[in-house]
């Protein structure tokens, strides 16, 4: 975390840019909104690989409407993955 005077100093250097070049600001914002979606999709594809998983499993051990019910989970995370989530300007 960084204190006040640090977020001051760090907004401060941002309003100098933006002035500068606009360009190169707005190319900055369009790449940390790309990381933050990149974030997102890789916790989408683990959470999905592991309700596979386990969904595998609790077939195997005899389970099949605990395997359904995991398995819809899985598919309506697999639905989610394509939706677009857009983070909110403070």
């Amino acid at each position: 975390m960084l204190d006040r005077f640090e977020r001051d100093t760090l907004s401060e250097i941002e309003r100098q840019l933006t002035a500068a070049d606009p360009e190169l600001a707005a190319e900055m914002r369009t790449g940390q909104q790309r990381l933050a979606r990149a974030g997102t999709r890789t916790w989408l594809r683990m959470m999905i690989a592991l309700l596979v998983l386990l969904a595998v499993g609790m077939l195997v051990l005899g389970m099949p409407a605990s395997a359904a019910a995991t398995a819809a989970v899985a598919a309506s995370l697999w639905w989610l993955r394509g939706c677009r989530i857009t983070p909110q300007e403070p």
